[in-house]
């Protein structure tokens, strides 16, 4: 009960900051197990271009921070310090080359990790060394220093992580920062640790809702680039590269792909008498109806505005004619003033069609759709 509870506050919560993400998504921003294989390339590639792009930016930034060292501390502590920022510097370039050939989601971990471990063990060892100085190094040492906690804790707000991926990184940082009351002990300044370290964790808390938010607006944008907004088909431009892709499939086995074009009989007069609602509720309707009618492996895309393609690998024309026809039969729906809602449909298939590409096949698909409306509608034609 109180999981299932949780489970709608979650969603309930997500909802509110972005409307379009749906409920069976909310539970990719927790972890990444639930990601389809397009969203996980999609993450892949942003993390590990943002994290080349903070790596070249600490390559070039962590040498310059050498004249603030010189101005600021004694030439007894910069003297050691200086070496270690350089040597710094030279590993985030060495993480700049490292990251490059990237591309599976545990290589974005392994980018993440090492862009994080640099900064971390150069602290620790910097603030180490430092706490061995008297105390006016030590001041001067932790009026600059201190912040880079805080900066790479706000750089996770760059990246698309998961709930459990942001706290496994964020806790990475302030476990570093407690490190320090170690250093510290047996006297350790409780109360300045307590308040920086309740900072971090308010940084770390924004810095995980902005990777969050990005993670969602993500899954949002390649759902609406693969599916339809009004009729959940696929897409049309993810349509071409699924036909793209079974194409090239049927060709390296030498088997069937047939293509069946449909185009819904007077759709424009409907809008031109009922109004858009009633042409936008029947694509709806007819589109249940056609999801339906394939057999598992079909594709159904809408082609343009009342017309959808469906896709048939390793289906002959005649068995594809006979289960079309059969979908007449059944009728798509009914229109606003009770007439039966029929379509129009051309056939195409690769081998007997004998086509090279698949624009080809579609080219052929729509002829002969417009010789069944050009006949009067309500048919299906698979030659001519």
């Amino acid at each position: 009960m109180l999981r299932s509870n949780l489970s709608k506050l979650w969603t309930y919560a997500w909802s509110l900051a972005l409307s379009d993400i749906g409920a069976h998504e909310t539970g990719g921003l927790i972890r990444a197990h639930m990601h389809t294989g397009r969203l996980t390339a999609r993450r892949v590639a942003i993390i590990v271009a943002r994290a080349r792009l903070v790596a070249g930016l600490f390559a070039v930034l962590t040498p310059l921070w050498i004249v603030n060292d010189v101005l600021a501390l004694a030439p007894s502590v910069w003297h050691v310090l200086v070496p270690m920022r350089l040597l710094t510097a030279v590993a985030f370039a060495a993480a700049l080359v490292l990251i490059r050939g990237m591309h599976t989601l545990r290589d974005a971990y392994k980018a993440l990790a090492l862009l994080y471990a640099i900064p971390a063990i150069f602290f620790v060892a910097s603030y180490s060394w430092v706490l061995g100085l008297e105390s006016g190094a030590i001041n001067g040492f932790l009026a600059g220093y201190a912040y880079l906690p805080m900066v790479m804790l706000s750089a996770l707000a760059l990246f698309p992580l998961t709930a459990l991926e942001g706290a496994c990184f964020a806790g990475l940082m302030l476990l570093m920062h407690s490190a320090t009351i170690a250093t510290n002990w047996p006297n350790p300044d409780w109360p300045a640790f307590i308040a920086s370290f309740w900072v971090l964790a308010l940084i770390a808390s924004v810095a995980l809702f902005a990777g969050l938010s990005q993670l969602a607006f993500l899954i949002v944008n390649l759902h609406e680039g693969i599916h339809d907004n009004l009729t959940r088909c696929y897409s049309r431009r993810f349509g071409e590269e699924l036909l793209d892709l079974q194409y090239a499939l049927a060709e390296r086995a030498d088997s069937r792909l047939a293509l069946a074009l449909l185009a819904l009989d007077e759709f424009q007069t409907v809008n031109d008498r009922f109004g858009y609602h009633y042409g936008d509720t029947m694509l709806r309707n007819a589109t249940e109806l056609l999801h339906d009618a394939p057999r598992s492996g079909d594709l159904l895309v809408r082609w343009t505005g009342d017309q959808f393609l469906l896709v048939l690998p390793n289906a002959s024309l005649a068995e594809s004619e006979v289960a079309l026809r059969r979908l007449l039969s059944k009728g798509l729906g009914v229109r606003p003033d009770r007439v039966p809602l029929t379509a129009s449909i051309g056939l195409a298939e690769r081998q007997r069609d004998a086509t090279d590409d698949w624009w080809r096949l579609v080219d052929l698909a729509n002829a002969r759709m417009q010789q069944a409306r050009a006949a009067g509608g309500n048919q299906a034609i698979a030659s001519g």
